[in-house]
């Protein structure tokens, strides 16, 4: 199953989003999915509106959303949730470990 991860990014620390979103693709390949995380698709010179347009481009390519803990917290990975609600993509949950 190739999975997509969303959860918070704008406004915390670049290592603070790393190591959650690396927790979970790691989490995920050991499940043995193949894994898109967003954090490796974009460039930190990007504006959010060029990060989310390739973004969705990839979850369309996915079968299911791993939604993290902080998701609600983020304007763009509800718009990621309502695109997988909407074309009834699975979703799972994983709890980013503190």
């Amino acid at each position: 199953m190739r999975v997509y991860i969303a959860g918070k990014v704008s406004g915390l620390p670049t290592g603070e989003v790393f190591t959650k979103f690396g927790q979970a693709e790691f989490w995920l390949k050991q499940q043995g999915h193949e894994v898109v995380n967003p954090i490796r698709l974009c460039s930190a010179s990007w504006d959010w509106g060029k990060c989310m347009r390739v973004c969705l481009q990839e979850l369309l390519k996915c079968d299911t959303l791993c939604l993290l803990s902080d998701w609600t917290d983020s304007p763009g990975a509800h718009i990621e949730y309502y695109v997988a609600s909407v074309l009834k993509m699975r979703v799972m949950y994983y709890r980013v470990k503190s």
